[in-house]
C-alpha cells in the first residue's frame, strides 16, 4: 500500500517533479510562481495488486474489466463526450456577453475562473516547447513552457501564390489556481486563454514549414471554418476565435488587397448565426458593414483600371457604384451616430498627457491623444475612421469620374437620386487626413493595454498608405488609389509618416510584452483552428 504519510511531507505536483518544495499551505507557492497548478497535499491511497496471472508483476493502476451491459453503450459514449477523454473542459458562465470583453468568466471542474482572453501573431513553427512532468494529468493536460523568436508584427503584405486567406491557430489556456488571498478567483491577468495564429497573408508565412506539434495535416486546416460552417461559432471557444481572431483579420485583408475579392463574411449566415448565444458588441456591428467593402472595392478597381475606355458604359457602371458607396457611407454615419449618442457622457475625448498609461509618447504632429470610454468602443472607432480613410477617395473618384468626356456620345450626366444633393467636399483630402489624423491620436491609448496588438496592424497599413501618397504626391508621384488632386490638405505627409514608424516600434514593443507573458507561464493545449 501506498500515499500513507511518509518522509516527504511536500505537494504532489513538487513530488512528481522532484523538486523540493516550501510546504506554504494550502497551496505551495513555488508552484504558483511557476505557472503551474499545485495539487494540493493529500495522499491517495493505493492498493498494489499483485497476482499469479500477473507473473508477480504489480501495478496502481491494473488494468479495469468493465462487463457490458444491456443498454450501456449509449451512457458510456456520453460520459467519453463529457469528459472529451479525461480532459478537462471550459464552459462560459451566463450571462453570455460578447467576445470582444477581454475577460470572460469560464468554469472548469467546478470552479469559476476570471479569464483573460489575448491573441499573438506568431509563426507557429518558431514554437518550442518544453514539457513538465504532470503525469496525473495525462498526454492531453499536459502543462507546457513555450518560447519563440523576438515578436515581431506580421508584414500584411498579401501572401504571393495563395488565392484564398487562411489562418491557423493554436489556443492555450492558463488557469492560475485559485487562493485564498484572492476570494478564491483569479485576477485579472492570473488566467489567460491565448491565441497564438499566423496568416497566410503575411510574408512570414511558410506553408511547408508547420510545427510538428499541429495536431492536424496543412491540408486539413485549411478549410477549417468554411468545413465547420456558421454553426460551428456559437459558443466559446469558437465563437472567440471567430468573432476576435478570424473575422478581422479576413475582413482587412480582404479589404487592403491590391485585387480585392468579394469577402464571404459579408454572406448573411456569417453575420447572424455565430451570434445566436454570445450577443454582438458594436465592434461586431461595424465589421459587418466593412465587410460589404472588398466587393465594392473590386468593382473601383475594375471601373479605373487605365485599360477601361471612357466610355457611356463606364460611367453608368461608376454612377452605380457611386450610389452603393454612399449607402455605404450611410450606415457608417448611423453607426457612429449609436455610439456616440450623447455629448453629456462622450465615448471619447482629448487625454490629459500626464494620465497615459505610457506617458511620454505623444508626438509630433500628434500633440494631442484621444482616450476612450472602453477599448471595445476605442477600436471600433479607430476602425470606423481607418473605413473612410479608404472609402472617401474612391468616392471623390468615382463621382469627378462621371463629368469626363466620354468617347461614344456627347451625353451629359444626369445625376438623380442620391447623387442629386452630393457634396463631393466632404470627400477632399483634408477630411481624409483628418479621419487618419483621429486613427493616429488613438492609437497609443488603445496599445498601452492591449492584450491583442495585432488588431490595430490593420490601421497602421491604412493611414501609412495614405500618409504615404502625400509624400509621393508631393513629389510628383501618383496612382490609383483614387484621391490623387483631391483638394490640398497642408504639408507633405513627412511627418506623419515618422510617426508612423514610430508607432511601429510601439507596436512591436507591446506585442513582446505579452510575448513575455506567455513565456512566464505553464499552458496547456486547448483546441486547434
Amino acid at each position: 500500500m501506498v500515499g500513507v504519510p511518509g518522509k516527504y511531507k511536500g505537494c504532489n505536483t513538487c513530488r512528481l517533479r522532484r523538486v523540493k518544495c516550501d510546504n506554504e499551505r494550502p497551496l505551495c507557492r513555488k508552484c504558483l510562481d511557476s505557472g503551474r497548478e499545485c495539487a494540493g497535499y493529500e495522499r491517495e491511497t493505493v492498493f498494489i495488486i499483485g497476482t499469479i496471472e500477473d507473473q508477480g508483476r504489480c501495478s496502481s493502476h491494473p488494468p479495469r474489466v468493465v462487463k457490458s451491459k444491456k443498454g450501456s453503450s449509449k451512457k458510456s459514449s456520453s460520459k467519453r463526450s463529457e469528459d472529451d477523454d479525461g480532459r478537462f473542459q471550459l464552459v462560459a458562465n451566463t450571462p453570455l456577453r460578447p467576445a470582444w470583453d477581454d475577460l470572460i468568466s469560464l468554469s472548469c471542474r467546478g470552479q469559476t475562473f476570471q479569464v483573460q482572453i489575448a491573441a499573438l501573431f506568431t509563426p507557429l513553427s518558431t514554437v518550442t516547447r518544453a514539457y513538465a512532468t504532470d503525469e496525473d494529468e495525462g498526454e492531453q493536460n499536459r502543462t507546457i513552457f513555450l518560447s519563440f523568436p523576438t515578436y515581431q508584427p506580421p508584414d500584411l503584405t498579401p501572401y504571393p501564390g495563395e488565392d484564398d486567406f487562411q489562418l491557423f491557430s493554436q489556443c492555450m489556456v492558463h488557469l492560475a489556481p485559485p487562493s485564498e488571498a484572492r476570494g478564491g478567483q483569479g485576477t485579472q491577468t492570473d488566467s489567460i486563454f491565448m491565441f497564438l495564429y499566423e496568416h497566410n497573408n503575411s510574408t512570414t508565412y511558410n506553408p511547408h514549414q508547420q510545427p510538428p506539434w499541429k495536431p492536424l495535416p496543412p491540408p486539413l486546416q485549411t478549410s477549417t471554418v468554411r468545413r465547420l460552417g456558421p454553426p460551428g461559432f456559437r459558443h466559446f471557444p469558437n465563437h472567440h476565435f471567430f468573432a476576435r481572431v478570424y473575422r478581422p483579420a479576413a475582413i482587412w485583408t480582404a479589404i487592403l488587397s491590391p485585387t480585392p475579392t468579394p469577402c464571404f463574411l459579408s454572406l448573411p449566415e456569417w453575420q447572424t448565426t455565430p451570434f445566436e448565444s454570445h450577443p454582438k458588441s458594436s465592434l461586431d456591428t461595424l465589421l459587418d458593414i466593412l465587410s460589404l467593402l472588398p466587393a465594392l472595392f473590386s468593382r473601383f478597381t475594375h471601373i479605373t483600371s487605365p485599360d477601361q475606355p471612357p466610355t457611356l458604359s463606364r460611367r453608368l457602371l461608376a454612377q452605380d457604384l457611386l450610389s452603393n458607396l454612399i449607402g455605404i457611407e450611410l450606415q457608417l454615419s448611423q453607426w457612429y451616430t449609436s455610439v456616440t449618442p450623447s455629448r453629456s457622457r462622450p465615448t471619447y475625448w482629448i487625454a490629459d498627457p500626464s494620465t497615459l498609461p505610457y506617458p511620454g509618447t505623444v508626438e509630433i504632429p500628434f500633440t494631442e491623444t484621444f482616450a476612450f470610454s472602453n477599448g471595445t468602443i476605442g477600436l471600433g472607432l479607430v476602425y470606423y475612421w481607418a473605413g473612410l480613410v479608404l472609402l472617401w477617395p474612391k468616392m471623390w473618384r468615382l463621382y469627378w469620374l462621371l463629368f469626363e468626356p466620354v468617347v461614344d456620345g456627347m451625353v451629359e450626366p444626369v445625376l438623380g437620386g442620391k447623387l442629386a444633393q452630393v457634396d463631393p467636399m466632404r470627400w477632399n483630402t483634408k477630411e481624409v487626413r483628418q479621419a487618419a489624423d483621429n486613427v493616429c491620436r488613438a492609437g497609443d491609448w488603445l496599445l498601452a493595454g492591449a492584450a491583442q496588438p495585432d488588431l490595430l496592424g490593420w490601421v497602421v497599413e491604412v493611414v501609412g498608405g495614405f500618409y504615404q501618397e502625400l509624400v509621393s504626391s508631393s513629389v510628383g508621384t501618383t496612382t490609383n488609389s483614387g484621391w490623387e488632386d483631391m483638394g490640398g490638405g497642408g504639408g507633405d505627409g513627412r511627418l506623419e509618416m515618422g510617426w508612423v514608424q514610430g508607432f511601429r516600434g510601439r507596436l512591436a514593443q507591446r506585442g513582446r510584452d505579452v510575448a513575455e507573458v506567455v513565456g512566464g507561464r505553464g499552458w496547456v493545449d486547448y483546441v486547434s483552428f
